[in-house]
């Protein structure tokens, strides 16, 4: 893969070139057209995606509908929840536009971090971060939908 392209990923920004070139080696390269669903909603997810080039709509299911969560560009990635912590997709994935994505297979991924641990942490530094701003977007969004609702919030389970 082109190292340009790879830069303009966010947690492929701080990787040296050899580093990148060893990463992008285990990349799998896949052309979606439009309107394909790349990842259903409660199915086993086995990879972690990158979006090279296009748009993806992250949507969920809500009250018999599907509920558009966010839109995702050039950069983005997705899948890295179950890279973690394995388990079913928690949203459904939309090409809106031809796309481009790259995808690792998980275990190659534990695998590559496994052995080259110092490439590995930047790696899942950059996830973390991006993880935690979108965390943090969720809960705004949470929080500014519970005030104009006139609603309050569920109280936290008992611990």
């Amino acid at each position: 893969m082109d190292h340009e392209l790879l830069r303009k990923i966010s947690i492929l920004r701080a990787l040296t070139a050899e580093e990148l070139d060893a990463f992008a080696a285990l990349l799998t390269l896949r052309d979606v057209p439009t309107r394909t669903r790349i990842l259903e909603e409660g199915t086993v997810v086995r990879a972690f995606h990158i979006v090279c080039d296009g748009v993806v709509h992250v949507r969920r299911m809500t009250n018999k509908r599907e509920l558009l969560l966010s839109r995702m560009g050039a950069g983005a990635f997705f899948g890295e929840i179950n890279l973690f912590d394995p388990g079913v997709a928690t949203a459904s994935i939309y090409a809106m536009k031809p796309t481009k994505l790259a995808a690792i297979e998980y275990e190659t991924f534990r695998q590559f971090m496994e052995s080259h641990p110092a490439t590995g942490y930047k790696i899942v530094s950059a996830m973390m971060t991006e993880t935690a701003r979108r965390l943090r977007q969720t809960s705004a969004r949470l929080v500014n939908s519970v005030y104009w609702s006139g609603g309050e919030p569920a109280p936290a389970p008992a611990a």
